[in-house]
């Protein structure tokens, strides 16, 4: 297997990758899975994605064909992969990029990094202010359609050497294309648009366009198949048609000669959503972060003209605007040609209906454009990025470093581990641990909340950046709280949902009780009847401290049944299992309580993650650094560490060797080793799917848990009526 195609299927690779296609948002592929819906498994996705990779067992699925009608009516069509291929063909195309980006000329400003069409505009104005001021505006015919796979990869051979990537390579862009009920066709020619791997190819098999018309002294501006030809002669420019359309035919390529044509800065010409009028360039599209810099600087009014007829109307339509530029050029331009560029129209608008200066108008449209790109990152990092990948400190004495992209983990100078930063979004310390200030400014900075706690688990606090501004969120949010109907029916469906999950938990296990004279199954029974009665009271308790009593005895009477649980030859086992908490006296009260604090860490995440603060809350009572919203939402998962410690006790995972005690017995604690264990096994647990009763999702802990506050959130701000509790389905 090839060095190259070793790199692709590198989990950082792949990681990699997948960040870029969740960025992009991108439809389904022919399967129907959504990025969505991938992202729901996300850890497993793209572990599997790359040892399929690795293995050589990687097997692209389909293109699903789809017709987009372009604003001219035209249509256009996009053959579209699954989200999988999309993540591999992004991963082999930042391994191939660099390679193929290096044998690029300079003339070319598509597909490529830290590139854009404005630099391709600006090129175009400095080339102008030199005297090429005659233009060959040319389009190449159906190029991604008309690519030839054998010229294509002929050159491809003069760069890689690595036949498996270059299968590869091949199987994607001559796969099925599903097109409704048709039968399928392989794609036998040209580049599939809407493939992530096409547009480096398509630059690459153009490169030697590129090289040929540089080498005859042309000055070419290219973007993908749209391209210029400037010349300082009308002559010149009829030679650089004929000789792009002779280079073309060699590549199997031919000029669409319907959008080609010579012209001139005089005469003006569109390219690259620009439109080109002498020395001044009016984007047609707002982009207001590439052209205020060139706009913001220039002087417009409307000139008066002499009435040809007695109507305001048509004389409006007939008015004629004076532009001078930054240059102190003037040029006339017509309030129709205007209209027809959307910047022309909001121009119009803005200095018309609202009586704005241009520089005003320009600012205002740069920051909306802002805004929403901000918005709009946001969302998707938020949907589509790795819940919560926690790092876990807890070797005693050691020390973190942050050195370049990486955390290393050191202990008497020597380094334990080492993690890549942009796979942590939160850490949980144990005890005596340091983080250098560069550490602890980095997750500032990068805001990932560091939980603090005791070796035994103690919480003690939180380091987390104050830079976002939820004042308004946080406003509803207290004034929610003192609205006490909405708080009390919070509070009765969180408590009606822990009795109710409480109750399941039981059920489901209660077979495996051993109960000779089936003494044991009556009080089962019994005490499940009591919790199923206190679970309808709560819906309609009318007071919280009554609604508290209620939660309270449905705990004590859980605890009651879930000691019986467990196997009676175990150490653990009691028929009168207690809940003690500060400290926990046995391993069982360990367990809980250390998987408590864990699963409280990744709640209190979630609620800041989705701008709540974390110490209002509606069933418990507010006080002093207690984070009464994340006590809340906990109650509802309580279930998933009972039933993680009762399956780990039963199936002997955990031994007396794993705990030790106080010497006076006030505690019972995990050793250094059982606490490593209980960690491994939290995350597994905390990965495992179930599905979801309110949506119908196959969903990790970790999703049901954002699902949850989201779903408080939306019924805070008046979205929902209600909020909906987690349950678990019997």
């Amino acid at each position: 297997m090839g060095w190259l195609y070793n790199q692709i299927a590198l989990p950082e690779t792949i990681y990699r990758a997948w960040n870029r296609v969740a960025a992009n948002d991108g439809r389904s592929g022919y399967d129907g899975q959504s990025i969505e819906d991938y992202s729901f498994r996300l850890e497993e996705n793209l572990r599997s994605l790359s040892e399929a990779l690795l293995t050589g067992i990687y097997e692209p699925g389909p293109l699903l064909k789809l017709v987009m009608l372009k604003p001219n009516g035209k249509e256009r069509v996009l053959l579209i992969p699954g989200v999988m291929d999309r993540v591999a063909q992004t991963a082999t195309s930042i391994v191939l990029y660099p390679i193929i980006d290096s044998e690029l000329e300079t003339c070319t400003f598509g597909y490529r990094h830290g590139i854009s069409r404005k630099n391709a505009a600006l090129e175009i104005e400095r080339l102008r202010t030199q005297g090429y001021r005659w233009v060959v505006d040319a389009d190449i015919r159906n190029f991604f359609d008309s690519v030839d796979h054998d010229l294509l990869f002929e050159r491809l051979r003069e760069l890689i050497d690595d036949e498996e990537l270059l299968a590869l390579l091949r199987t994607w862009i001559t796969a099925e294309i599903v097109d409704g009920n048709n039968p399928r066709i392989r794609n036998v020619k040209g580049l599939p648009q809407g493939c992530p791997i096409s547009p480096v190819l398509a630059n690459l098999f153009l490169d030697k366009f590129d090289e040929r018309i540089e080498k005859e002294g042309y000055k070419l501006i290219r973007f993908a198949d749209d391209f210029l030809i400037l010349c300082k002669t009308k002559p010149k420019a009829e030679s650089a048609m004929k000789l792009s359309e002779n280079i073309l035919e060699e590549l199997k390529l031919e000029l669409n000669n319907e959008k080609t044509r010579i012209t001139t800065f005089a005469e003006g010409f569109k390219y690259l959503g620009y439109l080109f009028v002498k020395s001044l360039i009016i984007p047609t599209k707002m982009h207001p972060e590439e052209w205020y810099d060139k706009l913001g600087k220039f002087k417009l009014r409307k000139k008066p003209t002499k009435p040809v007829v007695h109507d305001p109307a048509v004389e409006d339509a007939l008015a004629t605007y004076e532009l001078e530029t930054d240059e102190g050029e003037k040029i006339e331009i017509t309030k129709e040609a205007l209209e027809k560029t959307e910047f022309g129209r909001k121009l119009l608008e803005g200095i018309g209906k609202k009586k704005l200066s241009i520089d005003t108008f320009l600012e205002n449209i740069a920051k909306q454009d802002a805004e929403r790109r901000k918005e709009r990152r946001e969302a998707l990092r938020k949907l589509y990025s790795p819940i919560l990948n926690t790092l876990y400190l807890q070797d005693q004495g050691c020390l973190v470093r942050k050195e370049g992209e990486r955390l290393s983990v050191q202990k008497d100078g020597k380094e334990l581990t080492d993690v890549i930063t942009r796979r942590i979004d939160q850490l949980i310390v144990f005890g005596n641990i340091s983080l250098t200030t560069p550490v602890m400014q980095f997750c500032l900075r990068k805001e990932i909340p560091v939980t603090f706690l005791s070796q035994h688990g103690k919480f003690f606090g939180r380091l987390e950046a104050t830079t976002a501004d939820h004042t308004e969120m946080h406003r509803i949010q207290f004034l929610r709280s003192l609205d006490e109907p909405f708080a009390l029916d919070i509070a009765r469906n969180i408590v009606a949902s822990k009795i109710h999950n409480s109750r399941i938990m039981i059920q489901r296990r209660k077979a495996m009780v051993h109960d000779r004279d089936g003494s044991i199954k009556k009080k089962i029974r019994d005490h499940l009847e009591l919790m199923s009665s206190l679970e309808k009271n709560a819906k309609r308790c009318t007071e919280i401290e009554k609604l508290r009593g209620l939660e309270g005895k449905a705990a004590a009477l859980y605890f009651e049944l879930y000691g019986l649980l467990f196997k009676k030859n175990l150490p653990f086992y009691s028929e009168k299992f207690r809940r003690v908490k500060r400290p926990p006296k046995d391993p069982v009260n360990s367990l809980l309580s250390f998987g408590y604090t864990l699963l409280h860490a990744n709640i209190f995440s979630m609620v800041r993650s989705k701008a709540l603060n974390p110490y209002l809350g509606y069933l418990h009572a507010e006080d002093k650094g207690n984070p009464a919203l994340v006590n809340d939402l906990i109650e509802e998962f309580r279930v998933v560490i009972d039933s993680m410690v009762l399956y780990t006790l039963n199936r002997g995972l955990f031994t007396q060797d794993d705990f030790y005690y106080h010497k006076d017995k006030t505690g019972c604690f995990l050793t250094n080793e059982g606490r490593k264990k209980y960690l491994k096994m939290f995350e597994t647990r905390m990965w495992q799917e179930s599905k979801d009763g309110y949506t119908g999702r196959t969903l990790n802990v970790r999703r049901h848990i954002e699902k949850q506050v989201g779903l408080l959130k939306d019924a805070m701000t008046g979205k929902t009526e209600e909020y909906e509790p987690h349950k678990i389905i019997w």
